[in-house]
């Protein structure tokens, strides 16, 4: 059955703690030089997995960086290159916080890094300004079962990373995707509020799957493949980001600085791409003041100030979304 989203207001919601991954993801870098056949994997299984492909300096001074923060936060020891969790509270909400910014883009941009990407789209790469930072604790947040292409409307041909930056095993909540259901559209419940649950029998039990994880690993997610980060069970930090990547050459998403705005309409300054007008309306997906939340159009003209920086999506001259940037 193929469905754009499903409208179901008495269903059961699938909650992290319902996924079982029972499978193993497999390795894909036998395919890198393959890219026709790298692609078939990916859209008949909704991933690719990469052992081992980022360059090591570039892996531990990412790591090295977000420990440091983790450090700052009171959650691990200055200095300790595994996050051993100090016993610290964290309430969570930081994952595009500032106090990060950087860190994954040097990551990504790395040459030998952006090669890998390459390989990977078919084309030369460039990152979304798009990136998720997780310092996640034992026992600390976790994400809800979810697609990233629902949250992310006419973004075209991107493909949503996720780097764990320690070793993540089983026990401290790595990934877990269900395999091959991206080729069923969206499972997002629209009868209910946002975050829009999945409910707990869209999805086969049996398509779960997940892995150890490794640093300079990398985990490439179908934008309709569901997914979660399990629970974290063991005694250290999971330091992982999550980000995407799409073609430098036509790229779907810019960031942009606001310039002026109307009830209707949006003016930004794409950089070396100059200044952009374009019309706003109720099929805009806006969430500029949240990342993670939709906006009412109603609202946009009042909430959408000049200076702002986003992530704009566009198809001619409409606005497709407006997403709250968070470059890296």
């Amino acid at each position: 059955m193929t469905v754009a989203a499903l409208s179901r207001p008495d269903a059961e919601d699938l909650k992290v703690l319902d996924v079982k991954p029972d499978r193993e993801l497999e390795s894909c870098n036998h395919l890198l030089g393959e890219h026709a056949a790298l692609e078939r994997f990916y859209d008949d299984n909704g991933y690719l997995l990469l052992r081992g492909v980022l360059d090591p300096g570039s892996v531990a001074e990412a790591r090295d960086a977000m420990l440091a923060v983790a450090a700052r936060l009171g959650l691990t020891s200055p200095g300790d290159p595994e996050g051993k969790w100090t016993g610290g509270s964290f309430d969570g909400g930081m994952e595009e916080s500032d106090i990060y910014a950087g860190i994954a883009a040097r990551l990504i941009e790395h040459p030998a890094n952006l090669a890998v990407m390459e390989k990977v789209l078919g084309e030369p790469a460039c990152a979304v300004p798009i990136v998720q930072y997780r310092t996640y604790p034992p026992n600390g947040p976790i994400t809800t079962v979810h697609q990233d292409g629902f949250y992310s409307p006419g973004i075209q041909d991107y493909k949503p990373v996720w780097i764990s930056l320690t070793p993540c095993t089983r026990a401290m909540g790595g990934l877990a995707l269900a395999v091959g259901q991206n080729k069923r559209g969206y499972f997002h419940n629209v009868a209910k509020p946002a975050p829009y649950p999945i409910p707990r029998d869209a999805i086969p039990d049996e398509a779960w799957a997940t892995t150890d994880y490794l640093p300079g690993d990398v985990l490439i997610v179908h934008p309709y493949t569901p997914h979660c980060g399990m629970p974290n069970h063991s005694d250290r930090l999971r330091i992982s980001f999550d980000s995407r990547v799409q073609s430098a050459t036509n790229p779907s998403a810019i960031a942009a600085t606001v310039r002026a705005v109307t009830p209707n309409s949006i003016t930004v300054d794409a950089g070396q791409r100059g200044e952009i007008t374009l019309t706003v309306d109720e099929n805009t997906f806006i969430r500029v003041r949240h990342p993670g939340r939709r906006e009412p159009f109603a609202e946009f003209a009042d909430t959408t100030k000049p200076g702002m920086r986003l992530v704009v999506v566009r198809d001619g001259d409409h606005a497709v979304m407006l997403r709250k940037a968070s470059e890296g």
